[in-house]
């Protein structure tokens, strides 16, 4: 049995109304505390009020309102959820990167035989990162095999890498490469990955010369797994940047690499003129 307070309307017109009236007030509450966070009122890795408290700060008997309030800003990408300890500003670990730079810096590297001091993704981007690697054997998805120009029942070395900076996931990377160029060049498990060798030194060192590469960009919701993956809320998009490397004409390898949008800042510094490599 519905219950009303007397003198309320159980019309339709008047649910209505209620709704709105609860709907501008999860407005107004998301308002405020969105404004308090990009205030610095609240930082990163704060925990918010209890419940109750937030409540009674914004002097509201509503739990719907406040809830709605909430998944709002959740949704947004501004709070996040950690089950039995409360409700947090979310940090955000924001990496540069100069694709052009990071990318000369490798081939450089791996063309005179050196592996650089940091790893790769530590000297690229200036962060310190735990990369967990795996590798696996799988087909060629359509896209993947239109990029290395083989058949959807090729046969690809997988390699994984899952970039943490401070504690928070900041990208999974994904290398495709035919079995055969993988077996050529000595890729055969994840030991044989090493610090400050990447992609290109692997195919340069195994006799592949590498002489050019493309890169392209994508913004896009991202999977379930990478959800989990990245430990991204609801409402946060990607970028998904792809890598084809090339000796002459021939691509020899595709890598893609998905990072939140709002943890990666792409930069891109271009020479005008007279040689622009």
């Amino acid at each position: 049995m519905s219950r009303h307070k007397p003198g309320e309307s159980t019309t339709l017109p008047g649910l209505f109304g209620r709704l709105a009236l609860r709907a501008s007030r999860s407005g107004e509450i998301a308002g405020d505390l969105r404004n308090q966070i990009q205030s610095g009122r609240y930082q990163p890795g704060d925990r918010l009020p209890r419940l109750a408290d937030l409540m009674t700060i914004y002097e509201t008997r509503s739990r719907s309102a406040l809830d709605r309030a909430l998944r709002e800003l959740v949704a947004e990408g501004l709070l996040t959820v950690v089950h039995g300890s409360g409700i947090y500003v979310r940090s955000r670990q924001v990496v540069r990167r100069d694709l052009i730079a990071g990318l000369r810096m490798e081939y450089e590297a791996a063309r005179q035989g050196a592996s650089m001091q940091a790893g790769l993704f530590e000297a690229i981007t200036g962060a310190d990162a735990k990369v967990e690697v795996s590798y696996d054997v799988a087909f060629a998805s359509e896209r993947v095999a239109r990029l290395l120009d083989i058949d959807l029942n090729h046969r690809l070395l997988v390699r994984s890498f899952r970039y943490v900076v401070d504690g928070t996931p900041h990208q999974v990377a994904r290398s495709y490469m035919p079995a055969e160029t993988a077996a050529r060049i000595g890729l055969k498990s994840p030991d044989d990955e090493r610090p400050g060798l990447g992609t290109l030194a692997h195919l340069i060192n195994g006799g592949i010369a590498v002489d050019r590469a493309s890169l392209a960009f994508e913004s896009r919701v991202p999977t379930a797994a990478e959800v989990s993956d990245l430990a991204i809320p609801g409402g946060t998009s990607v970028f998904e940047h792809w890598r084809v490397l090339y000796r002459a004409c021939e691509p020899v390898e595709v890598s893609t690499a998905v990072v939140p949008g709002d943890r990666v800042a792409y930069e891109i510094d271009v020479k005008l003129s007279g040689d622009a490599r």
